[in-house]
């Protein structure tokens, strides 16, 4: 080794002693909240914002057919119950999902007068 290399040392400083001072957060708290919010799952259909999973599917309709005949319109969704708790899904190596009912309406114009139905 050439002498310049051992003569210069580099000061490392050890923080391993060191305890920490605060608590680890909940990491999955910001997620589950992002979640509820999305869904507004404990709001009444009738009193949700416009945004999230609302937000969403009042942007895709209403869905009109290619002839103008008919249009869906969007009412409101809920979202049923599981079918299995989380404990039987991960047993049985299932997912955990619910139900997604969606409440539309359907509109049949008629040709001649061009007004709903």
């Amino acid at each position: 080794m050439s002498e310049s290399t051992l003569s210069e040392f580099v000061e490392r400083k050890d923080f391993s002693r060191i305890r920490t001072s605060i608590d680890i957060p909940d990491l999955i708290e910001i997620q589950k909240r992002s979640y509820e919010e999305f869904l507004q799952m404990e709001v009444e259909p009738d009193r949700r914002k416009d945004q999230g999973l609302q937000a969403a599917l009042a942007s895709v309709f209403p869905i009109t057919d290619y002839n103008n005949t008919a249009a869906l319109e969007f009412s409101n969704y809920s979202l049923g119950t599981p079918k299995y708790d989380e404990r039987e899904c991960l047993e049985q190596g299932m997912t955990f999902a619910v139900p997604l009912k969606l409440r539309v309406r359907l509109i049949v114009f008629d040709k001649e007068d061009k007004g709903p139905k």
